[in-house]
This record gives structure tokens, C-alpha cells and sequence, in this order.
């Protein structure tokens, strides 16, 4: 097991965020969380990495524990967080936001990776000298998610990547999120667009008010009525 996460607790002050969340992703899986917005989707995967540390719990990846572990530190364990609303640094160009992402690599290796990112989006390439905050929607996504993997991470964090885009951009944005995994990225997958992450799934978490109400496969939860009801518009 890659991650695994148990009896979280997360507050602001004193109001309790999570609770006593338990959930686990296994390697070379992509694993998804859906919910409403304010369910604590985001709280987690900042609790994850090292954003916002938790009241009682543990989190451990990889086998150790990085429950206390600063930002820095977990990133050079390899994970790699790519936050809601894209946050790229508008000012500086794409190439200079993928450099940034590789800041913990001393290989030689990094202008290759580069370059495969652009095989991956072209229109990145195409705007490789451009200020990254003149990008579209999509693609600032598409940066920030080649941004976050030029650390080469062994788990890929991803918050809202659908959030803000046109439904075409949407399916897109998905087709990438499915090839990176494909291609043998272990994924954490934040979505409140519920029947797109469970189609690429391989498992499924269900966050309520901060606590988990339901875990199965992926398949298993698409089909589920209760989920239909509350997250499928069926």
C-alpha cells in the first residue's frame, strides 16, 4: 500500500474539518474522493501534503510515517500536489513553470521530461515562451498537472482539476488524467465531478461533512443508487 491514512483528524481551531478518516491508495491505482464542495475534500490533500497539519492521526506513505513531515520533505519522498484553481506563477513562462516543478531533481534528465510533456500537450510547446497567466483554463491545467509530475513523483496529487472549465475542456483535462495514469502514475484523484473520476477510477472514497460514508470500487460506486442520487444527477 503506497498510502494509507488513519483515524485523520483535521480542525481549524476548533472546528473539526475531518474526522477520523481512514482511506488507502494502492500502488500503480488511481483513487478517487468525490463529495460536495465543503465536504473537506481539499483539507485532506493539504493535510497530505504537509499543508495543514493534523490534530491526531497518521499518514503514512511508502512506509513511513509523514504525519508531522514539512512540505518540502514530503515532496522529496515523492508527492506531488497539484492544488485547486491550477495556481501556475502567472508571471514567469510555461518552460520556467516546468523548471520550477523539477526544483528537487539534480539529473540530467529534466529537459527531456520537457520535452515529453510537450509530445503530451502541444499546445504547451506552442506557448512555451509565453507568461503562463495568458494561458486558457485548460490550459493552465494542463501545466500544472506537467508541472506537478516533473518532480517524478510516486503519488500525484490532484485537486479539482475540472473545476472552472468548459465541458469539452473537461473531457480533455480527463483523457490526460487517464493517459498519465496509464502510463504508471499512482493518482489521488479530488473531484466534485463525480461520474467523470469514477469512470477512470480504479476505487472510489465518498466524503460527507467530513467523514467517509462510503468506499468500493470505482465501478461499484457508478452504479450505486445512493451515489446516483447524491452525486450523478440520477
Amino acid at each position: 500500500m503506497l498510502l494509507e491514512v488513519k483515524d485523520l483528524v483535521v480542525k481549524y481551531g476548533e472546528i473539526t474539518a475531518l474526522s477520523g478518516i481512514n482511506i488507502q491508495a494502492e500502488e500503480g491505482q488511481l483513487t478517487t474522493l468525490i463529495g460536495s464542495n465543503g465536504a473537506g475534500k481539499t483539507t485532506l490533500l493539504k493535510a497530505l501534503s504537509g499543508l495543514h497539519k493534523p490534530a491526531s492521526g497518521k499518514i503514512i506513505f511508502d512506509g513511513n510515517d509523514i504525519t508531522e513531515s514539512s512540505t518540502d520533505k514530503i515532496v522529496t519522498l515523492g508527492i506531488s500536489h497539484c492544488p485547486e484553481g491550477r495556481r501556475v506563477f502567472p508571471r514567469q513562462s510555461v518552460i520556467e513553470n516546468l523548471r520550477m516543478g523539477a526544483f528537487i531533481r539534480k539529473d540530467k534528465e529534466i529537459e527531456e521530461d520537457i520535452k515529453k510533456y510537450f509530445q503530451w500537450f502541444p499546445r504547451l510547446e506552442e506557448r512555451k515562451n509565453q507568461k503562463a497567466g495568458l494561458l486558457s483554463g485548460g490550459e493552465q491545467q494542463m501545466l500544472a498537472i506537467s508541472r506537478a509530475l516533473m518532480s517524478r513523483p510516486k503519488l500525484l496529487l490532484l485537486d479539482e482539476p475540472s473545476m472552472g472549465l468548459a465541458p469539452l475542456v473537461v473531457e480533455e483535462v480527463f483523457k490526460i488524467i487517464d493517459e498519465v495514469h496509464r502510463q504508471g502514475t499512482t493518482i489521488f484523484l479530488v473531484e466534485q465531478n463525480a461520474r467523470q473520476a469514477l469512470k477512470i477510477a480504479d476505487k472510489g472514497y465518498v466524503l460527507e461533512v467530513g467523514k467517509i460514508t462510503a468506499s468500493d470500487s470505482a465501478e461499484n460506486l457508478l452504479n450505486s443508487e445512493d451515489v446516483k442520487k447524491a452525486y450523478l444527477g440520477a
